[in-house]
């Protein structure tokens, strides 16, 4: 080497003074620069926070993903993934991205083919600039070292917004357009969170799962005194002044109800219906889940906002436990109703098997109406039909309906008939729903099939028809003959839901 550069005549000592030199030089550059940096960031700059347990964390990345696409393909450092973009539920595309509803990579999309994209996020530790209203905005994204995040689990994540100057103006600009996206993103949907409780300490959160169009209360298959019984009570309980009546008498301003009866009967498919009735978030939860402790229970319940409806679901299943006890439904009952339990959301239990639940978990104040759902009456055999063949002349097109397809007045005649062969109180509406799906380009086929249908599913069962149940008010088992709740004395009303939605 030395050699070499005396041939290049260049000077060993002098080339080795000057790499040092340079070395101190960028070595003092480096260190000025972050310490002035870090000067203006602390004294000449305004930031924002944002922590990833919070659902604006998500709704943010959204918004940069769809608004902002450009400026985060000037990033060098990106997570990709690959995410499902469905043209029906945007949403549930992964948060973003637009694909055309009838092109796919240049080409008409191949028949019930899932079209992927790529989705494109900062990654942990990268920063860049956002060019936002002619002002430009600093993204930092970090990642959370917590001693019980071990073994390679995914990290906590922060992100911070930075802009130059001290008024925080445009950070607050830029979050209040983000949330607007996002509420308009869900206008006239309902969205289901559900509950994640990982293993190996990731704390318990939850997560958005879906949302989708809001069910019209029309479109469940009750009877209308029972339909009017649970959404009036429920519109009371919301309008601001119930809050305050409640604070008045120092009651805890909470409403809970149980539903309970058959698989197929309808009990999760009225809730999201009252949850898009009434504008609110579902957060759903199945006490069935193995890794549920009272603690990550108590945890959950207290990241619920303050309105929202609560599903919890097969509550008989409840595996919640305490790490030295038997399994036991104290974490739960202290979760709706203890003294760190937030108030103002509406819970629904559901169950299909009343008897096994404990009678602490029902009683009075934590459960106020008891619902119970049977199979289907008459009523709602025929509205069932009605539901499903209730069609105009662009759902026979769009669904190339025989021609010949009964009328109206028709279709009316034969779910009357329809409603005769099938027995009563015997078949769930989810049953009920099968078989009409079989022929739903044909209703008098329907009709037609009933009987058999009917004869081999009873066989199956090996049952006959069954009565009606009642709806139970405070633990009290209404008596016969009665209408509509008046006055506090309980009234009996069977609540059978034809809801034409399997669950």
């Amino acid at each position: 080497m030395q050699r070499a550069m005396r041939c290049l005549g260049i000077d060993m000592n002098t080339a080795t003074a000057a790499v040092m030199i340079s070395t101190v030089l960028i070595t003092c550059y480096n260190l000025s620069y972050s310490t002035v940096t870090a000067l203006i960031d602390r004294y000449f700059s305004a930031s924002v926070r944002i922590n990833s347990e919070d659902t604006l964390f998500r709704d943010f990345f959204t918004w940069l993903s769809e608004e902002q696409a450009a400026d985060l393909d000037l990033s060098r450092t990106l997570n990709a993934r690959k995410v499902a973009s469905d043209p029906a539920n945007p949403d549930n595309s992964g948060g973003g991205g637009h694909l055309g509803d009838e092109f796919y990579g240049g080409r008409h999309r191949p028949r019930g083919k899932q079209v992927y994209r790529v989705q494109y996020l900062p990654a942990a530790g990268s920063r860049y600039f956002l060019d936002y209203r002619g002002r430009k905005v600093r993204i930092i994204m970090e990642e959370i070292k917590d001693s019980i995040m071990m073994h390679g689990m995914p990290q906590r994540k922060i992100v911070w917004l930075r802009s130059y100057g001290r008024d925080p103006g445009i950070l607050k600009e830029l979050l209040e357009e983000v949330l607007r996206k996002s509420n308009a993103r869900d206008q006239g949907k309902t969205v289901v969170f559900h509950a994640t409780t990982g293993p190996r300490g990731i704390p318990p959160r939850w997560e958005r799962a879906l949302s989708r169009p809001n069910r019209s209360m029309e479109t469940v298959v009750l009877e209308r005194e029972q339909k009017e019984l649970i959404v009036s009570d429920i519109e009371e309980y919301i309008l601001p002044a119930t809050a305050k009546w409640y604070a008045n008498r120092g009651l805890p301003y909470r409403r809970g109800y149980l539903l309970y009866g058959p698989p197929g009967t309808g009990k999760t498919s009225l809730s999201i219906a009252l949850a898009g009735l009434f504008n609110l978030e579902v957060y759903a939860l199945s006490l069935s889940a193995g890794s549920l402790t009272d603690d990550t229970l108590a945890t959950l319940f207290t990241m619920l906002p303050s309105r929202c409806i609560v599903l919890l679901e097969d509550v008989d299943a409840s595996n919640v436990k305490r790490a030295a006890d038997p399994p036991t439904s104290f974490g739960l009952l202290n979760a709706i109703d203890g003294a760190a339990s937030r108030e103002g959301r509406i819970l629904i239990m559901t169950t299909n098997h009343r008897e096994r639940l404990d009678p602490a978990l029902i009683r009075p104040g934590r459960v106020d109406l008891q619902i119970s759902f049977k199979c289907a009456s008459r009523n709602v055999i025929e509205s069932l039909f009605l539901n499903l063949y209730d069609v105009d002349v662009g759902d026979q097109e769009a669904f190339r309906m025989p021609e010949g397809f009964p009328s109206a007045d028709k279709i009316l005649e034969l779910a009357g008939e329809f409603g005769r062969v099938l027995p009563e109180g015997v078949f769930t509406p989810a049953e009920i729903q099968g078989l009409l799906l079989m022929h739903k380009k044909d209703p008098v086929a329907a009709v037609g099939a009933a009987g058999e249908w009917a004869r081999e599913k009873r066989a199956e069962k090996g049952m006959e028809g069954e009565g009606e149940e009642k709806v139970e008010v405070n633990g009290v088992t209404p008596g016969p003959g009665k209408g509509v709740m008046e006055g506090g004395e309980p009234e009996e009303i069977c609540l059978l839901d034809g809801a034409g939605e399997i669950v």
